[in-house]
């Protein structure tokens, strides 16, 4: 009797992991940007201009790179980004943000522990985020974005 216990027991949790997994392995893959709010002071705005364009990448083996940027970036002038004028180079880092590191997902909770970011305040920072799916869109919400206020991240799985 006890044996047989046993054996159900080991069954059930056989066919329960992979359930459990699968669940935490949601994120794997590359996300598309398809929206990116701010909100600071009850006031809500576009971050990084009206049509964002931006990736998240998600290993399996717990790697993450993130890069995000607005689509209006004007080109540099001489062709080359370490001649930028000082308005281009403002526009790049007020439009743009990259950071990559290692990620784990506990139930609703992406946290990151960013090895180096284009925001140096951000290297070597451990840093959570709120996430969950809609459909095919990954929603995060980060409450304190580099610029400021609460940003709120819509992206759809890469085709």
């Amino acid at each position: 009797m006890q044996q047989s216990i046993a054996v159900a027991l080991a069954g059930s949790m056989l066919l329960a992991t992979p359930t459990m997994a699968q669940n935490q392995n949601w994120l794997v893959g590359a996300w598309t940007l398809v929206s990116a709010t701010q909100t600071e002071n009850g006031q809500q705005q576009d971050y990084l201009g009206p049509h964002p364009l931006g990736q998240v990448i998600f290993g399996a083996d717990g790697q993450f790179s993130d890069i995000l940027l607005r689509s209006d970036l004007a080109k540099f002038a001489k062709n080359n980004r370490l001649l930028g004028t000082p308005e281009e180079d403002t526009a790049v880092v007020k439009g743009s943000i990259a950071y990559f590191g290692t990620y784990t997902l506990t139930n609703d909770t992406l946290k990151f522990h960013i090895i180096g970011s284009s925001y140096p305040n951000w290297t070597d920072t451990d840093q959570a985020r709120t996430v969950h799916l809609a459909g095919n869109q990954l929603i995060w919400e980060n409450p304190a974005g580099s610029g400021g206020g609460n940003v709120k991240l819509v992206f759809e799985r890469a085709k």
